[in-house]
């Protein structure tokens, strides 16, 4: 006799092993735009990166004869256009800024989710969220204070710090537009449409200034399209039966794979005061994304 509860028990771990897949491949992804020369300019990496994207997804949208333009258009666009400002922040924070930092940096991106959701879909703003941005920006500060740099030799300019900051902000906004999108077109659309504005919107630039990568540099940026392809897959199909504070919690082992290879391919220096700051911003992440439910 089959046993439901011992089933049900067993997917739910599953569903946790794919969050933590695609965090190492969300890793590295980041460790293939770290690796490769500044010479090839954020926005070729990009279109690269969407290029391979928007095949994939076009290939599935016509295997299951979706109609690939949606419904509600302006709002589709409006998520292409916030998914490729936060990919090319994003980008240019890991290029420019310790991987360590800069992806601490990108999963504050759950507390700004909480904020938007109640500005924007009318999710009510708790007290726990704006103590669980209090905690997130301690641990930020905990992070980037000159005393703390000054520690681990390193300099960051604070350009690089606020792109950092809008790749962030730019992803809570396009979570919020998916989640709105959500209601009314498939999840295949939703998904195409960031590709096809970022290939569209970056491909004359490209052209205008375009750098052949040599055959090494390929190998990266084809290692960019491929991990974050595996890591929404997985990330996709780890989110359907979780609740949104475990998987923010698992989500945050980037965090823990980016310090890794920080300090194995890099020499990155990671300190006390870097774990405690990321512990911070984790427990804000938490706080955030977890519901309260007041007894009657």
């Amino acid at each position: 006799m089959i046993n439901i509860a011992e089933l049900e028990k067993k997917f739910y771990s599953l569903n946790k092993f794919n969050l933590v897949f695609a965090s190492f491949f969300f890793s590295l992804m980041t460790l293939c735009v770290k690796n490769i020369d500044k010479r090839i300019p954020i926005y070729e990496l990009v279109l690269f990166r969407s290029l391979l994207s928007l095949i994939i997804t076009l290939f599935i949208i016509n295997l299951k004869n979706i109609n690939p333009w949606g419904k509600n258009k302006p709002l589709l666009i409006l998520r292409g256009v916030l998914g490729t400002l936060a990919l090319v922040c994003i980008f240019y924070a890991i290029r420019n800024m310790p991987l360590s930092i800069s992806t601490v940096i990108q999963y504050t991106y759950p507390i700004f989710i909480s904020i938007f959701a109640g500005i924007f879909i009318n999710e009510k703003i708790t007290r726990n969220i704006i103590f669980a941005l209090l905690i997130g920006w301690i641990g930020i500060f905990v992070i980037l204070n000159p005393s703390q740099l000054s520690n681990i030799n390193v300099e960051i300019e604070n350009v690089s710090i606020s792109i950092a900051f809008l790749g962030a902000i730019c992803t809570a906004l396009a979570y919020v537009t998916v989640k709105k999108l959500s209601f009314t077109e498939d999840v295949y659309v939703i998904i195409e449409y960031f590709p096809l504005v970022s290939f569209i919107a970056l491909l004359p630039i490209v052209l205008m200034n375009w750098v052949t990568p040599t055959w090494n540099e390929l190998v990266w940026i084809i290692g960019i399209g491929l991990f974050t392809q595996l890591g929404q897959t997985f990330l996709t199909i780890g989110l359907k039966n979780l609740p949104a504070s475990e998987a923010s919690t698992i989500n945050y082992l980037q965090v823990l794979f980016g310090s890794i290879w920080g300090v194995l391919f890099f020499s990155e220096i990671i300190n006390i005061n870097f774990l405690l700051g990321a512990s911070l911003v984790l427990l804000g992440t938490i706080i955030s994304t977890t519901k309260i439910i007041k007894r009657t």
